[in-house]
């Protein structure tokens, strides 16, 4: 080989190296910028393909190696390489060890051929408008489980994150159409975003539309069971799916239909914030995600202007013994919503005997389930496949004979 062509071949080498290091960096460190946080996300959901260039790397510094200097480049880039490798299979390590303790099997081929889910809004199998509320039509998707399904469907009822500012329902499509392949009715749903504050306007559509639901459990196009709904959120939406299980009833609360029962079997948190005053003490990484403006446009003010608001629509001080059981799903890297706002909830619910399970994924990030097929999905998907499945068997009283703490819960002021 010429003396040129080594040294090109070393060049790649090492600047591939220097990607493959930068890109296994953003795993486990803070990222600088929104855009390499999202980055960050693939980064730890399809790590092989850091390991595969940093394979690459190691081989091109190694044939493009010359005596002198040059084999000081190519050792920097093969100690480069190594990095990169081991910083890359953390990730899958982590992920292989969880699902063996929770005995999942893992899908090599997904995770191979992962990619990113759907970004609303798109064309839903069927659209209905629940409520029109202010002049505005509130729409939500519906995604049915197979004709073949006897008897009524349990259902799911989903709602999208966005810093309760943003977002669209139709956001992690996949992820609907696979729990409607599963025998669930997906209801997608849509809740008012503008004007701020809106975090009564908010928390009333989704409870306005749990309400439809139950109301119309029963038609030409789906027959749900209006006593199995599981409200399933992430981010701002887990947190509003989070408040509107714990607080029916609850008249600063209410519904912005005529709904008259929002109580739900149970609920599945994505990442969501509960505690709003501790989160607003510890932002996160600020460089990622501007809490502190979400927090402040959604309630309309700060922990100290706006203390009743804070404590009214944080879940965590919300629980009660009557509260339904609740799946909390969580990554450790996590970037925008700390995994401690979930270890805080987790800790208040088992404090009062609220039945509540957890799962913690060491190196996810935030929205990490967007990768759909990756380890961290596969893991998380059973996880909530199984929780919606077992549903007590012993004592299952009817919903309007839950006890009176789950129907009227205290006013938080008053605590």
């Amino acid at each position: 080989m010429s003396r040129v062509l080594s040294s090109v071949v070393l060049f790649l080498g090492l600047v591939l190296a220097l990607a493959a290091a930068a890109a296994a960096a953003l795993i486990v460190l803070p990222a600088p910028s929104n855009q390499l946080a999202m980055a960050a996300i693939a980064a730890g959901e399809k790590s092989f393909v850091i390991v595969v260039a940093a394979v690459l790397a190691s081989i091109l510094a190694f044939v493009g190696s010359r005596p002198g200097a040059a084999r000081g480049m190519a050792a920097l880039a093969v100690l480069l390489s190594l990095t990169a490798i081991v910083l890359a299979l953390s990730p899958a390590a982590q992920a292989l060890r969880l699902a063996s303790e929770r005995r999942i099997d893992l899908d090599f081929g997904r995770y191979l051929h992962a990619g990113v889910d759907t970004l609303g809004p798109i064309a839903a199998p069927k659209t209905v408008t629940y409520a029109t509320v202010d002049g505005v039509p509130l729409g939500l998707d519906v995604y049915l489980p197979s004709s073949a399904a006897r008897g009524p469907s349990p259902a799911v009822l989903v709602a999208h994150g966005g810093g309760w500012s943003a977002g669209e329902r139709g956001d992690a499509s996949l992820f609907s159409r696979r729990l409607a392949e599963r025998g669930y009715a997906v209801f997608d749903i849509q809740y008012r975003l503008a004007p701020q504050p809106n975090w009564k306007t908010a928390t009333g559509d989704v409870k306005c539309a749990v309400g439809w639901i139950k109301q119309h459990a029963s038609g030409p196009d789906w027959n749900v069971d209006p006593k199995r709904l599981t409200l399933l959120g992430r981010s701002a939406g887990g947190h509003l799916a989070l408040l509107t299980a714990y607080t029916p009833g609850d008249p600063k609360l209410p519904p912005s239909c005529e709904a008259p029962d929002t109580t739900v079997e149970s609920v599945v948190d994505f990442y969501g914030p509960t505690d709003l005053v501790w989160g607003y003490d510890h932002p996160g990484n600020p460089k990622v995600y501007d809490l502190h403006a979400k927090l402040t446009g959604f309630t309309g003010g700060t922990p100290s202007t706006a203390a009743d608001v804070y404590r009214l629509v944080s879940p965590a001080a919300r629980v009660t013994a009557g509260a339904p059981r609740t799946l909390i799903i969580h990554g450790g890297r996590d970037q925008l919503v700390s995994f401690h706002h979930s270890e805080l909830l987790a800790d208040k619910l088992r404090e009062v005997g609220v039945p509540c399970e957890t799962l913690f994924i060491p190196f996810a990030q935030h929205g990490f389930d967007f990768i759909f097929g990756g380890f961290s999905e596969q893991i998380a998907e059973q996880v909530v496949l199984r929780f919606l499945a077992d549903r007590p068997k012993a004592a299952e009283p009817a919903i309007n004979d839950l006890p009176e703490e789950r129907t009227a819960p205290p006013d938080p002021a008053k605590n």
